[in-house]
């Protein structure tokens, strides 16, 4: 009999054993898993961002007007005002808050920006920018601006 109760003893202590290095195992599994996924995640989240960079870096900005011939479709009026500062007459910087005030509002579909004009009110406080936000109709013109990826250089003339 005492033979039989240390032989049982013995069959819980081997499956406790291996239990413990089944969950250890499955434990290991996981956490490699989610480690893993946080990196896809990770890597995702990079990419999104520079193509983010990349679809604001080839909208075209011009105080002018597009060479006739281009047709277009205007998609709205861009416009902000800010206290009058040495950044705020940049036209670096100005390019960069148009940019990103058209590409916030018409992500599919902004190609260009145009007629960009700043000005500064009469007390000197403000500075007022204006824009208008378009695309192109023609899918060609279109095509072209969007693949800077590719190491394509696309002009609006």
């Amino acid at each position: 009999m005492l033979q039989e109760i240390w032989g049982l003893v013995g069959i819980n202590m081997r499956s406790t054993w291996w239990t413990k290095l089944v969950i250890a195992l499955l434990a290991t599994t996981i956490s490699a898993c989610a480690a893993v996924q946080a990196q896809r995640k990770a890597e995702e989240e990079k990419h999104e961002a520079v193509v983010h960079r990349m679809d604001i870096a080839h909208i075209f900005v011009t105080t002018g007007d597009i060479p006739t011939g281009k047709p277009y479709q205007v998609l709205g009026q861009l416009e902000y005002t800010e206290p009058f500062s040495a950044d705020a007459i940049d036209s670096a910087k100005m390019k960069e808050k148009l940019k990103a005030a058209a590409y916030k509002k018409y992500p599919d579909d902004i190609d260009a920006i145009i007629k960009a004009h700043s000005d500064v009110n009469d007390a000197g406080t403000e500075v007022k920018v204006t824009a208008q936000a378009i695309k192109f109709e023609s899918s060609a013109d279109r095509e072209a601006m969007h693949k800077m990826q590719e190491g394509m250089v696309a002009s609006p003339k």
